[in-house]
């Protein structure tokens, strides 16, 4: 059990970081706390814990002189946790002798365990009380703008690993859960068929960095594509051209992080090599605006939704737009015309509620597919809160016809969608308001109804009676009519006949 020590000013930061996780079932416990640099000291040498969390800034002895200080006792790892406006103290302290650090506003039990996880015991042979770097370290220094004098380290480090003149980087812009750890990722690296050395690592800012060499700039990196790609299902990653000048790491970093946005723009494509997507950007056809406006003004949800993804097909799979703009477009069309949708609908409240969610959605969303159907779900949401009641009633009716003609078949939502020449998830979003219900719930309810007057009415067997209303499975329909009548169907009809 490795024994951890917590120094920070912040009363309720300690308490955050103490009860964040179950700390012993980690194999990690919590051996002191202190509140500044001097208190820490002390702790430190009456407790000798196998690892420190300090915050950089405290009243007394900050936490850069209390790494300068410890450092003449114990070489025991330490953890910087530090603000983003504290990037030059956090520099100073791993001058000192500091191992790692965390962005306070950041800090998760995930990072946090994997921060620990990566700090081995203090090593005999280390000099000047320093831990042993690693690419992990180093790279997330130079990505963060700590580096300084690091950057010649990253440098001689990597070329020490890897082989080669030419390098080429990949960022995933999000690399959990395809990847559960730094050791998982690099294990995966180590363990493919391309025969590439490779250096990886997660970030503070939770994205994942790989970097390749090879002897030629003109070495194929196809391969390189094709096993990200097999492996990712839950992110975006872009593949950079060749470099030779490893202090462009950061720059490059930061330009693919830009480029990992276009996955919204493809279908069925996550990974990309840079220079597909630096390609000759075409110009973006017009949208037409005018029109748009005038199915939001008079009501015609549906129709202004068709209008949108009609012009998100023409931008699909190309580089018409960057992903920025894009996101933009779509959030600015909707939001301009929620006005009207004010107007039209009778909640205040829920139109809110359903602006707030899509563009929540956005935010996290990363392939084309999921774009469509998110933007399509907030205008079938607006469709239902903007509806008079008799257009409902009348949904509701033509509904309720076509269950009672269709109950027995093997009917789907998409079957009814297309029967009734509206939008699935409109639909789908209009009956669980209506209802209360998913459309599976108030298909139950239409063929349970039914069971029950065929089981008062006639003598068919149970298992005839299944079939007929539409249940393959006699056990299924067994459960669903004693979860709704609240007693089996045998039951039900011997109960029925004595009444009679």
């Amino acid at each position: 059990m490795r024994r951890l020590m917590i120094i920070d000013d912040e009363f309720i930061f300690r308490q955050g970081l103490k009860y964040m996780m179950d700390w012993e079932a980690n194999n990690y416990t919590i051996a002191g706390e202190a509140s500044n640099g001097k208190e820490g000291l002390e702790l430190f040498l009456k407790l000798q814990p196998d690892i420190v969390l300090c915050d950089v800034v405290m009243p007394g002895i900050s936490g850069i002189q209390f790494v300068a200080m410890l450092r003449r006792y114990s070489k025991a790892p330490i953890v910087m946790l530090s603000n983003f406006n504290e990037f030059d103290k956090v520099r100073e302290a791993f001058q000192y002798g500091a191992s790692d650090y965390l962005l306070k506003n950041r800090v998760t039990k995930d990072s946090l365990l994997e921060c620990l996880n990566r700090l081995g015991p203090a090593k005999e042979s280390l000099l000047s009380g320093q831990t042993e770097k690693t690419f992990g370290l180093l790279a997330r220094k130079v990505l963060d703008g700590y580096a300084n004098g690091d950057s010649d380290s990253f440098s001689s480090y990597v070329k020490k690993r890897l082989i080669g003149q030419y390098y080429c980087l990949a960022l995933l812009a999000s690399p959990k859960p395809d990847f559960e750890s730094e050791e998982d990722l690099q294990q995966m690296l180590d363990r493919s068929s391309t025969d590439v050395p490779a250096l990886s690592c997660f970030t503070t800012q939770n994205h994942a960095v790989v970097l390749w060499a090879f002897s030629s700039s003109d070495a194929n990196i196809r391969p390189l594509l094709n096993l990200m790609a097999f492996r990712l299902r839950h992110t975006s990653c872009v593949i950079s051209a060749p470099f030779q000048d490893l202090s462009l790491f950061r720059e490059r970093a930061e330009k693919l992080l830009d480029l990992c946005g276009y996955s919204i723009l493809y279908e069925n494509q996550l990974c990309f090599f840079e220079n597909d997507l630096l390609s000759s950007e075409e110009s973006a056809p017009p949208f037409q605006q005018e029109r748009y406006t005038c199915y939001a003004e008079h009501g015609c949800w549906q129709d202004a939704c068709d209008l949108i993804l009609a012009y998100m097909m023409d931008l699909k799979n190309s580089t018409k737009m960057n992903p920025f703009r894009f996101k933009k477009f779509v959030e600015h069309t909707f939001y301009s015309s929620l006005r009207y949708a004010r107007n039209q609908a009778q909640n205040f409240s829920e139109i809110s509620r359903v602006e707030l969610k899509l563009f929540k959605q956005l935010d996290y969303i990363f392939t084309f597919s999921q774009f469509c159907e998110a933007v399509t779900s907030a205008y079938g949401e607006l469709t239902v809160l903007c509806s008079g009641s008799q257009t409902p009633d009348l949904i509701f009716t033509e509904l309720d016809d076509y269950l009672e003609q269709h109950y027995m078949e093997q009917v789907s939502l998409y079957d009814l969608a297309d029967n009734l020449h509206m939008n699935y998830s409109y639909l789908s979003a209009y009956i669980s308001r209506k209802t209360g219900k998913h459309f599976s719930e108030h298909l139950n309810d239409t063929r349970i109804r039914h069971a029950k007057e065929l089981l008062s009415v006639t003598n068919f067997s149970i298992s005839y009676i299944s079939e007929t209303i539409g249940y393959a499975d006699q056990s299924y329909f067994g459960k669903v009519f004693k979860k709704q009548v609240g007693m089996t169907p045998l039951q039900f009809r011997n109960q029925y006949q004595r009444k009679d």
